[in-house]
């Protein structure tokens, strides 16, 4: 699984950048026209992967969103205060892989995109999973 998300690296990184686009024309107020334009472009390049892709990006996403490293800690008492804990990641590459992967197995090609599709917080998961296995 690692060889095949290094050489889907490229393609990941291309979905983070239409996911900015994205945001940026959100932010600068763009047509609506526009912005739907650039949500049918994402959606073609998620439904463009294989299957076997699909396991593979959402299995970084899941590493990405579970294994970041560190956790927030936020005081209830006062609420200016926050710790960040730092957490050692102690599974190589590979445990990751298939320690994230490991329920998603079971899922169709059609709703691995259509989870995908729909999840807004697919480049912030992707950026922290490409991190932690150095892709």
């Amino acid at each position: 699984m690692i060889v095949l998300a290094k050489q889907l690296a490229g393609r990941m990184r291309a979905l983070i950048a239409i996911e900015s686009e994205i945001a940026d024309a959100t932010h600068r107020q763009e047509e609506e026209q526009a912005i739907r334009a650039l949500e049918k472009e994402r959606s073609t390049q998620i439904r463009s992967f294989m299957r076997d892709e699909l396991l593979v990006i959402k299995t970084v996403m899941n590493i990405g969103r579970c294994e970041r490293g560190y956790r927030y800690y936020a005081n209830s008492e006062n609420t200016d205060y926050y710790e960040i804990i730092h957490l050692p990641i102690e599974l190589n590459k590979h445990e990751l892989m298939q320690k994230y992967s490991y329920y998603l197995v079971h899922k169709t090609e059609h709703e691995l995109a259509d989870r995908m599709e729909y999840y807004t917080a697919v480049s912030e998961q992707l950026k922290e999973g490409m991190a932690i296995l150095k892709l």
